[in-house]
C-alpha cells in the first residue's frame, strides 16, 4: 500500500525529470502561414561562453526560419516556444553521417578490392549516391508516418483592451 505509493511518486518524479531534460526549447515568431504549417524565426539564445567576445563563431547571432506544424492555430506574429525532443535531433544526426559515412566506406572498400585505387575513389562516390538514394526512400515512406520533429505551444497571450485595435 504505503510503499506502491511512494514508489510511484518517486517514479512519476523521475519520469517528469527526464522528460524535461530530454527537450530542447527555443522561442520563435510566426513569420507565415504555409496550410498546416506555421513558418517561424527562431531565436537561438544559447552558445558559448565566447559569444560575449568580439572574436567568437558568431552563432549567436544567426536567426533560423524552421518549418512546424500548425497545430495549436497560431497566428502570424504571434510568439511561440519550439520544442524539440533529444532523441529526435541525435536520430537525425545518426542518419545524415553515419548512413553515407558507412556506404562511402563499403563502396570504397568494394572497389578497391575489385580495380584498386580508381575503383576505390569510384567505389566511394556510388557508395555517397546509394546514401542519397537510400535516405530520400526512407524520407518518402516514412516522413508522413514518423512523429513530428518539433511542437510549439503559444508563448504570450496579447488581450486588448477597450477595443483598440493596436496592441
Amino acid at each position: 500500500g504505503r510503499r506502491a505509493a511512494i514508489g510511484a511518486a518517486a517514479f512519476c518524479r523521475w519520469h517528469r525529470t527526464e522528460k524535461e531534460m530530454s527537450t530542447t526549447e527555443h522561442d520563435a515568431v510566426v513569420t507565415r502561414l504555409d496550410g498546416s504549417h506555421a513558418w517561424l524565426d527562431v531565436s537561438d539564445d544559447g552558445g558559448c561562453a565566447s559569444c560575449s567576445q568580439s572574436d567568437g563563431c558568431g552563432k549567436r547571432a544567426q536567426r533560423k526560419h524552421q518549418r512546424v506544424l500548425n497545430d495549436i492555430g497560431a497566428r502570424v506574429g504571434q510568439r511561440v516556444v519550439v520544442s524539440v525532443r533529444t532523441g529526435t535531433v541525435l536520430r537525425a544526426a545518426l542518419w545524415s553521417y553515419m548512413v553515407p559515412l558507412a556506404l562511402m566506406l563499403v563502396g570504397a572498400a568494394s572497389g578497391l578490392t575489385l580495380a584498386g585505387d580508381p575503383g576505390a575513389a569510384a567505389g566511394a562516390v556510388l557508395g555517397l549516391v546509394a546514401a542519397l538514394a537510400v535516405l530520400r526512400m526512407v524520407d518518402a515512406r516514412f516522413g508522413e508516418a514518423r512523429e513530428p520533429p518539433a511542437s510549439m505551444r503559444i508563448k504570450d497571450v496579447v488581450v486588448q483592451l477597450h477595443g483598440n485595435p493596436r496592441v
